[in-house]
């Protein structure tokens, strides 16, 4: 696979951000312009709907419960029976009355049997022209057919301009005894529907169900073809949604109300949407190519800069490798690069340390193998060995066979196992061999015991771990004419094992045995050399396992010395 240049790896990611980032905010814009729609558009256009649809549903119960009962009342039909001034007075105030406590303002008409105004709160000249008018005697023909009815229709009447009425109810009034007295009339004002509808933000319209205007706030235009007679206006719209009207777009909401299937249509412009969208899309552009342009300016210095700072770290790396010296990057270069390469460092510096301590410890454990292999093995110790051998077969053959056999121990021991970890009843039956020779070698003034638990058998030791500690207690601590007995014992402390080589001898000088506790912690060439073997053990331990596990000694001059190791406790190689 080909690599890409460190410059334009930045020089893409940063322009693929940005384009995310482009990404989200136009789907930022989209959604917050479907939101805005959904709630303001089409939520309140629904809800302005459903308010006027509830107040038109009321106003109409009231008149109809109003005209039924005012049909009824005494003063109404003495003012058709009586016709004088006090009671058409008393009529006048209880349509008053009712018509002022409603929230569309009517006109109300009140005819005798032939079609005379009784009282009214029209003027006078619109009294006569509703009382002449063709279809106020349509609808009072109908009554006649239909005196328990109450008939509704769109005013048409003649009226002046200050008095027009939109909308009519009319009942008629009977006696007691059902015989026809009368007509009452309720025609709705135009300024009370003006004035109902202006509480809304959208344009309403108002038909019957044959397309007929009742109200409208719409500047509609003439019907250039003709197809429609003048006051009727077909919407032709069903259901809820967005339709165009005169060339513009709107969203309209249509309900039917009242009993007679009125239709009222709610309508909010959407053009003023449209055009917001325009701009904006428009605007969206503009910035979009002026965001490519610096784009395309900042992505060559923002990936040059980054570039020039990986160089420089680069150079610091390279610096390190020469040189352990702390390296400063510029100023120019960011906290995380001179943090990344103070880390880098440290890493570095800690690798260094333990491939130093891994040589050392290699070291160690070869000088501790040679040493013991020429110590043990030498000539001379062989010739030692060969002689009690000899002198043992006629005299004792099964002691000079032990001998042999403790002896081929010992040299199989060093050749089968290399510088590795061995188990501890391993280690234990090489020191249980070397001590039977040294037993013979020393005329049988040595004894000595191992106290080990069988369940610590299967611990995991370095080789030659306890042999340099026994063979220094008895290189120093053997005294002529006196038994020397050394003591091992093995036991697990937690989650370390602890071995402790006590004996008998003559113990350590206190000058002594400060040397060889201060020798623990010098370099090689400098170590006190009579005690090599246990500065090797200490210096093992210490550079495997870390330098809270080692030796201490302790003695006491003429009655003997301890010396106890202590290290992790391992079975198979794992940490228990």
């Amino acid at each position: 696979m080909r690599r890409v240049k460190f410059q334009d790896l930045l020089r893409r990611s940063f322009i693929g951000y940005i384009c995310i980032i482009l990404v989200i905010t136009l789907i930022l814009i989209g959604g917050g312009v479907a939101v805005n729609f959904a709630t303001v558009v089409v939520g309140g256009c629904r809800e302005s709907s459903q308010t006027l649809a509830e107040h038109l549903n009321g106003q109409y119960r009231a008149y109809e419960t109003g005209l039924r009962e005012l049909s009824c009342l005494p003063e109404i039909r003495t003012a058709l029976t009586e016709q004088t001034p006090a009671s058409r007075t008393a009529a006048n105030q209880r349509l008053y009355q009712f018509v002022n406590g409603q929230d569309f303002k009517a006109y109300f008409v009140l005819l005798d049997r032939e079609g005379a105004v009784v009282c009214s709160n029209f003027n006078e000249r619109n009294q006569e022209s509703f009382a002449d008018a063709t279809q106020t005697g349509g609808m009072t023909g109908r009554l006649d057919k239909a005196p328990e009815e109450m008939l509704c229709f769109i005013c048409d009447v003649p009226l002046t301009s200050e008095q027009m009425c939109s909308y009519s109810f009319c009942r008629s009034v009977q006696d007691e005894n059902g015989a026809q007295l009368g007509y009452l009339f309720f025609n709705l004002r135009q300024e009370a529907f003006h004035k109902q509808f202006r509480t809304v933000s959208q344009e309403v319209l108002l038909t019957d169900r044959y397309d007929n205007i009742i109200y409208t706030t719409l500047d509609l235009e003439d019907d250039p073809d003709e197809k429609l007679p003048s006051g009727k206006y077909a919407l032709g719209v069903n259901s809820d949604g967005i339709h165009e009207i005169n060339g513009e777009h709107y969203y309209i909401a249509a309900s039917t109300v009242t009993p007679q299937g009125l239709r009222l249509y709610t309508l909010t412009s959407l053009a003023f949407q449209i055009q917001t969208l325009w701009y904006g899309i428009f605007l969206f552009l503009f910035l979009l190519l002026i965001l490519v342009v610096l784009v395309a300016l900042l992505t060559r210095a923002f990936a040059s800069q980054n570039a020039r700072e990986l160089g420089e770290l680069t150079q610091a790396v390279e610096e390190l490798d020469r040189s352990s010296q702390l390296y400063e990057l510029s100023p120019q270069c960011s906290v995380e690069s001179q943090q990344l390469y103070d880390q880098f460092r440290r890493i570095t510096l800690h690798l260094r340390e333990l491939i130093r301590c891994n040589n050392e410890l290699q070291d160690r454990r070869r000088q501790m193998e040679i040493k013991q292999l020429e110590e043990q093995f030498n000539p001379h110790f062989v010739f030692n060995v060969m002689e009690m051998v000899r002198y043992q077969i006629p005299e004792d053959p099964e002691a000079a066979s032990e001998m042999l056999m403790s002896f081929a121990n010992l040299m199989r021991y060093s050749i089968n196992y290399g510088h590795t970890k061995v188990s501890l009843e391993t280690d234990v039956e090489y020191v249980n061999d070397y001590l039977l020779l040294q037993k013979v070698r020393y005329n049988n003034c040595l004894r000595y015991e191992f106290q080990i638990p069988d369940q610590l058998l299967e611990c995991q030791v370095p080789k030659l771990l306890l042999q340099p500690v026994i063979e220094n207690s008895i290189k120093h601590g053997y005294q002529q004419g006196r038994i020397l007995e050394i003591v091992v014992k093995v036991q697990r402390i937690g989650d370390d094992l602890r071995f402790e080589v006590r004996d008998n001898g003559k113990g350590i000088e206190a000058d002594r045995l400060a040397a060889i506790r201060e020798s623990f912690t010098m370099e090689l060439n400098s170590v006190y050399v009579k005690h090599i073997g246990l500065y090797n053990i200490q210096k093992v331990v210490e550079l495997m396992y870390g330098p809270n596990y080692g030796l201490t000694v302790e003695s006491t001059p003429g009655e003997g010395t301890v010396v106890t190791l202590t290290m992790p406790y391992e079975v198979e190689m794992e940490s228990c």
